[in-house]
């Protein structure tokens, strides 16, 4: 994917966005375990995507600040009922600052995997870090992979599938860079439209290793926002990190 850019799936995929990952009870689930940690606020969303956790979290009275890559996701934001509530920035997550020390910042929906270096990860969590108050915390939601998925690096399926549309899913692994490319495509008697996606995996320990050296340490984590345990077969992990003191 050479011509893929930091934009391509946000500005791609932001019309469909909340339909495939509008989950109300996961919504709430999220939205209740991060204001245990935001206290009185304000609090960052890095990757705040439409705005689907960062607005109602606004809606329980705190102040929330946004940042988002894509001005395509970015719009979806504005035009929901309540966006007018998200100081909403439109940048680079990695090295924008806000000026603001938060009590909490978090990154839903595997935002971090979106950087495709360890390095660029660092930096963004160093970035993150440095913007968190005293006693403030940064939660990250990371997808774990599933290597049952890939043969010979590379997988077809059809993920969803209707009498007007079917909808596909073609992927191909690079082990040794740790990144998935994907190309999620929508057949319809309107017409094709393509979706990609490129993102990097990493495990729990490598997450710890990469916040350590943003002088961030782990506090909790489970395996969803419902805050149940972790467990091999996940299929995401909610981290908790604590700022280093001194």
């Amino acid at each position: 994917m050479d011509n893929y850019a930091m934009d391509s799936y946000g500005n791609a995929f932001a019309h469909l966005f909340d339909a495939v990952n509008g989950d109300e009870q996961e919504i709430k689930n999220a939205v209740a375990l991060l204001v245990d940690y935001a206290g009185e606020g304000p609090v960052l969303e890095a990757g705040i995507g439409t705005g689907r956790i960062g607005i109602p979290l606004a809606g329980k009275g705190l102040t929330v600040h946004g940042i988002e890559i894509s001005e395509k996701m970015a719009e979806r934001l504005r035009e929901k009922p309540g966006g007018e509530r998200v100081r909403l920035v439109v940048g680079d997550m990695t090295e924008h600052r806000f000026g603001t020390p938060f009590s909490l910042v978090y990154i839903a929906q595997g935002g971090l995997h979106s950087l495709l270096t360890a390095a660029q990860q660092v930096q963004c969590l160093k970035n993150l870090s440095a913007q968190l108050a005293d006693g403030g915390r940064l939660v990250v939601e990371s997808l774990t992979l599933d290597q049952s998925r890939f043969v010979r690096n590379q997988y077809v399926e059809v993920t969803m599938m209707d009498v007007g549309y079917v909808a596909l899913s073609a992927a191909v692994h690079e082990p040794e860079r740790q990144i998935v490319n994907v190309q999620s495509v929508l057949l319809t008697s309107e017409g094709v439209q393509m979706f990609p996606l490129r993102y990097r995996h990493y495990s729990a320990s490598e997450l710890d290793a990469m916040a350590a050296q943003a002088g961030l340490v782990l506090q909790d984590r489970w395996a969803d926002w419902e805050r149940n345990p972790t467990f091999p077969a996940q299929t995401r992990f909610i981290s908790v990190f604590a700022k280093r003191a001194g």
